[in-house]
C-alpha cells in the first residue's frame, strides 16, 4: 500500500477508498458516522469532531483527508499519535448552495498505517430565495423574468406539452404584459397574464399539441418578443423543440430501426482551390417494420447535403446520404457542423453524424 496520499477530492477514488476498513490502519475512530439531523441551508457552517485512538504500539500519524467536494472541509494534527493515546478530527459542512433534501458525503483519512472512511450525513431544508434570486431577469423596469428559454426536447405529434416562465411586477403600478411571435412554427399555444398589478406574480404559459397527421418534423425554434407597456424587453424568450412521430409506448422488437454507415464523415485537409468534394453515408432499416425519414437537417449549413434513394424504406432496405463540401466557399481552419436524420424510429428519431473538414491555402 502507498504510505501517503495527497489531499484529493473524493471523486472517481472514494469506492476504493471506501473498501480500504479501519483494520488496515492502527488508528480506530470510535464513531465513524455522523448524523447533523435537520439543518438549515442558510443556518450556516456545522462541525463534528471524530475522536481517534491508537490501539498499536507504534505512533500513527495522520498524512492527509480526502474529501467528496468543497463544501466539506476537515481540520486535524499532523503530530504523531503516540500508543493506547488518542486525537481529534474535526470535520466542517457547510451548507449554503447544497441540494435540499438528504445528504451523504465520505470522508477518507489517510494515515500513516492506512486508509480509514468517515462518514457525515444529514438533511438539508432550503432557505427563502429572494426575488432577485427567483426572477434573475430584468425584462423592464420593474419586470422580472424567470427565465427566457426553454428546451422542450422530442414533443410527439398527438401529445400535447406544456410548460411556463414565471413573470412578476415587483414595481409600485400595474403594467400591460404583451408578447408577438417574431419566430416559430406557427404550433406554439401561449397564455399569458395581460396586466400584472403591483407586486404580482404571473405566468406565460406555453406549449404544443402537434396533430398525428401533422407535416411538421425536426428542429422547432420559437423567439417571441415580450412588451411591458408597450415597450420591448431586454430580453426575448426562445423556446426550443423536436417534433417527431408519436412513439409507441410497448416493448415491440419489430421495430424500424435505423442504421447508419459511419457516424463521422472526415474530408481531411483541402486546398482553398480543391474543387468540391463528395462522400456517401448509407442508411439501412435493420428493423422490420417500414422505416421512414421524414426529414434531413443540415446542420449550419456548411455542407450539402441530399437524400439518394427512398424515404421510405422496408426491412433491410437502404438509401444514401450524398454530403459534399465546396473548399472554395469557406474560410480558411477546420469546419466542423452535424447533420439530423428524422425518422419514424422510436428508439432514435433523431440521428445525428459529425462533418468535417480542414481548409488551407
Amino acid at each position: 500500500m502507498k504510505r501517503s496520499l495527497p489531499i484529493l477530492l473524493l471523486g472517481l477514488f472514494s469506492l476504493f477508498f471506501g473498501s480500504l476498513s479501519a483494520q488496515n490502519s492502527a488508528l480506530c475512530f470510535v464513531q465513524p458516522r455522523h448524523d447533523f439531523g435537520t439543518i438549515a441551508e442558510d443556518g450556516g457552517v456545522v462541525s463534528h469532531t471524530f475522536v481517534a485512538s491508537n490501539g498499536s504500539s507504534e505512533p500513527v500519524v495522520i498524512l492527509g483527508v480526502a474529501v467528496g467536494c468543497s463544501c466539506t472541509k476537515a481540520d486535524f494534527s499532523r503530530q504523531p499519535i503516540l500508543p493506547q493515546k488518542s486525537s481529534e478530527l474535526t470535520v466542517r459542512f457547510e451548507p449554503m448552495g447544497q441540494p435540499s433534501g438528504r445528504f451523504v458525503r465520505k470522508v477518507i483519512v489517510n494515515t500513516s498505517q492506512g486508509n480509514i472512511p468517515l462518514t457525515i450525513m444529514g438533511n438539508i431544508t432550503p432557505r427563502k430565495k429572494s426575488i432577485a434570486e427567483q426572477y434573475p431577469l430584468i425584462a423592464y423596469n420593474g419586470v422580472r423574468l424567470e427565465s427566457n428559454s426553454h428546451a422542450f426536447g422530442y414533443v410527439e405529434h398527438g401529445a400535447a406539452v406544456m410548460s411556463s416562465i414565471g413573470i412578476i411586477n415587483t414595481s409600485d403600478k400595474a403594467v400591460k404584459i404583451e408578447i408577438k411571435r417574431r419566430e416559430g412554427s406557427g404550433e406554439l399555444n401561449i397564455h399569458y397574464p395581460q396586466r400584472l398589478l403591483p407586486k404580482e406574480r404571473g405566468e406565460i404559459n406555453f406549449g404544443y399539441d402537434i396533430g398525428k397527421s401533422s407535416d411538421l418534423y425536426g428542429s422547432i425554434r420559437e423567439v417571441l418578443q415580450l412588451y411591458i407597456d408597450g415597450n420591448l424587453s431586454r430580453y426575448e424568450i426562445i423556446l426550443n423543440a423536436i417534433a417527431i412521430d408519436s412513439i409507441e409506448k410497448s416493448n415491440n422488437k419489430e421495430w424500424q430501426t435505423i442504421q447508419l454507415s459511419e457516424n463521422f464523415i472526415k474530408f481531411g485537409t483541402l486546398k482553398r482551390t480543391s474543387k468540391r468534394v463528395y462522400r456517401t453515408i448509407d442508411i439501412t432499416n435493420i428493423g422490420l417494420e417500414p422505416l421512414i425519414i421524414r426529414k434531413i437537417e443540415n446542420g449550419k449549413g456548411l455542407f450539402d447535403v441530399r437524400l439518394v434513394g427512398s424515404n421510405h424504406l422496408q426491412s433491410d432496405q437502404k438509401s444514401s446520404l450524398e454530403v459534399s463540401f465546396d473548399p472554395s466557399q469557406s474560410d480558411f481552419g477546420a469546419v466542423v457542423d452535424r447533420i439530423t436524420i428524422i425518422s419514424n424510429d422510436p428508439r432514435q428519431p433523431a440521428k445525428s453524424f459529425k462533418v468535417s473538414a480542414i481548409v488551407e491555402n
